[in-house]
């Protein structure tokens, strides 16, 4: 049974794109399973280090490292394309039904760092929430990534734009956690 896709019907925020709802990348599931094997011994053990990281610092490198967190609290590290916009907040652009967005759907904390196009950490991780943009938040993160990334991007996304696969924004804000959210529950001690 072939599947059938609708047309998105709200305007995107790149002039090109025709999204289809729920289509994806080739392979995406594919590669993003091997990128995870393939990841850089230390993005699996950011979260253990310190969370003294700045926006300065996530800022002046040309990726991202974005660690999301599992239902059972594994984190999973992600290398990214990642502009800083208004405000101090951080702009990243995936498709809709990726991984990293289901796990923010779950619990929007996470933590960023600067890293190599790999994933390997080049300094200590940012505290911080994300949030998908609605479509009509999504030029403002749009100007940041074309403003930060230029020709290389642009062919990129072109290609996104071509094969109609649905992307969305995500909104970064750093800002410091409560840890104690983050504890699992425990029962309370029973009563003598």
């Amino acid at each position: 049974m072939t599947e059938r896709h609708e047309p998105i019907s709200t305007p995107p925020a790149r002039r090109s794109a025709r999204p289809v709802a729920g289509r994806r990348l080739p392979a995406a599931l594919f590669g993003a399973r091997m990128a995870a094997r393939s990841a850089p011994r230390g993005a699996s053990t950011i979260g253990e280090q310190p969370h003294t990281g700045s926006i300065e610092q996530i800022a002046a490198c040309k990726r991202a490292l974005l660690v999301t967190y599992r239902r059972d609290g594994t984190p999973v590290p992600t290398p990214v394309w990642a502009a800083l916009g208004e405000g101090g907040r951080l702009y990243v652009r995936t498709e809709r039904s990726a991984g990293k967005l289901k796990r923010l759907r779950n619990d929007a904390r996470l933590l960023v760092a600067p890293c190599t196009v790999r994933g390997k950490p080049l300094g200590a991780p940012l505290e911080a929430t994300a949030r998908m943009l609605e479509p009509e938040q999504e030029p403002v993160a749009e100007r940041a990534l074309a403003r930060r990334y230029g020709l290389g991007r642009e062919l990129f996304e072109r290609t996104m734009d071509a094969l109609r696969v649905d992307m969305c924004f995500i909104e970064i804000t750093p800002g410091v956690w409560e840890h104690a959210a983050r504890e699992p529950e425990r029962p309370p001690p029973d009563a003598p």
